[in-house]
């Protein structure tokens, strides 16, 4: 293929070398350069031209292709072109921040330069084949005037002028497979600790994988109207599997922090009455920028819904105090615990009685090993640590009660303590107190 288009490619590592080889295979004039001349030595047998500096090589052509290891080398080869590259359509697919990115825009309009950036997702042995995507932004006329030389080496795509939203594009995607994937070898990690097949695992999970591309769409859908549906079902629900996916990793010594975190995040969101909504609605927590387009709510009357959800909202407090020191409320309630143990019998089972929780001798363990406990009483670190955390959950919570009458304080302590009366009558099989008549616990809420 004969072509007089003429390209200059800065940068012959793996990528930038894959780049100026698809090029010299269309037919493209191109010139190449690189610090270390060697890497020049191929191309030039493909037919390229080697440039002895980086501003020969720009000087060549008037596209100009820079992919290079990082930023950081961008900026060094940069002052090296200041005049060379005036006229020139300058295009730097080397992966950066969209600061970057806007950045080195704003260098090439200062010496009369357009500029677009872009990111390249894919491995170099696939580059001139679709297999390989390449991201582009910014100057629209650069872009559009070589579109053909992109979409001779992969799947493109523009994704405006700004300079900034390719590398945002680039650095998102790759974000999502990192991940992704982390998760995914945290999961193997869980299912071969259970003596499971984890290659046949692997296979099911993969088959499973396309079944989440409509929840990916519906998540931005939600994500930009702020209405969130009950996607994987409704948060009420979903929080009541967090313990057992929580409690089943700890067991095994698989890494929970980010189930830990799911389950703060959920419990937030319900407190703040969304418990109907869906896991897309987690993305209020997330953005704290972003407007929270339903966290107005209408008073809800005394009963079992406004003491739940209270109860809800000043646990989500408890493990935001608790995720800053690592540890799990239950660790939490453990240590706390092991302060009023006297000594007689086992800590073990006196833990597990409170706890209603057979196997509690996990979290003892867990505050022994970090050196919380000795034995069945608290170190001198668990001390600290239990006073330091009171006092950290009295200075977040004091706010709380700032607005509240007296007499309103002492009329709740009454209701709720007459309600605490009557569910542990319950409990013990014997009868409540009757019920008034037109008393707030006879009426429906």
């Amino acid at each position: 293929m004969d072509n007089d288009t003429r390209i200059t490619v800065i940068g012959l590592g793996g990528m930038g070398s894959a780049i100026a080889k698809a090029l010299l295979g269309r037919g493209y004039r191109t010139t190449v350069w690189n610090r270390t001349a060697s890497r020049a030595e191929p191309l030039a047998a493909l037919g390229a031209d080697i440039a002895p500096t980086a501003a020969d090589a720009v000087a060549a052509s008037p596209l100009v292709i820079i992919c290079l290891l990082d930023g950081a080398a961008v900026d060094a080869v940069l002052p090296t072109l200041d005049a060379a590259v005036h006229g020139k359509v300058v295009v730097n697919v080397t992966s950066g921040s969209p600061a970057q990115a806007r950045s080195t825009a704003e260098w090439a309009r200062a010496h009369g330069a357009k500029y677009v950036d872009g990111g390249i997702m894919g491995d170099s042995p696939d580059v001139g084949t679709p297999n390989v995507r390449f991201t582009f932004s910014g100057d629209r006329d650069g872009f559009e005037t070589y579109r053909d030389v992109w979409e001779g080496l992969g799947t493109i795509g523009y994704h405006g002028e700004d300079p900034g939203l390719a590398a945002l594009e680039f650095m998102a995607q790759v974000a999502v497979g990192y991940e992704f994937l982390i998760g995914l070898l945290h999961t193997l990690a869980l299912v071969r600790a259970e003596g499971a097949d984890v290659a046949g695992f692997a296979e099911r999970v993969a088959a499973s994988v396309e079944g989440y591309v409509p929840v990916v769409d519906a998540f931005g859908a939600a994500i930009v109207s702020g209405e969130y549906g009950p996607d994987l079902g409704s948060l009420d629900v979903q929080a009541a599997l967090m313990d057992d996916l929580i409690s089943h990793r700890e067991s095994l010594g698989v890494d929970a922090l980010r189930m830990r975190e799911v389950k703060r995040l959920m419990d937030e969101r319900i407190a703040q009455g969304h418990g109907d909504q869906g896991f897309s609605s987690l993305f209020e927590l997330l953005d704290r920028r972003a407007p929270d387009h339903t966290t107005r709510r209408s008073p809800l009357a005394f009963g079992p819904q406004l003491i739940g959800q209270t109860e809800k909202a000043l646990n989500a407090l408890l493990h935001t105090v608790l995720s800053d020191r690592d540890l799990t409320e239950r660790e939490w309630v453990t240590l706390r615990l092991a302060s009023q143990f006297d000594g007689t019998g086992d800590l073990d089972a006196f833990v597990a009685e409170r706890l209603h929780d057979a196997e509690a001798s996990r979290f003892t363990t867990a505050l022994r090993e970090r050196g919380l406990l000795a034995g069945s009483s608290l170190t001198p670190a668990g001390t600290t640590l239990i006073a330091e955390i009171g006092q950290e959950i009295s200075t977040v919570t004091a706010p709380l009660w700032a607005e509240v009458d007296e007499r309103d304080a002492d009329a709740a302590a009454r209701a709720l303590n007459i309600v605490l009366d009557n569910a542990q009558a319950l409990l013990r099989g014997t009868a409540p107190a009757p019920v008034r008549s037109g008393s707030a616990a006879a009426r429906p809420t």
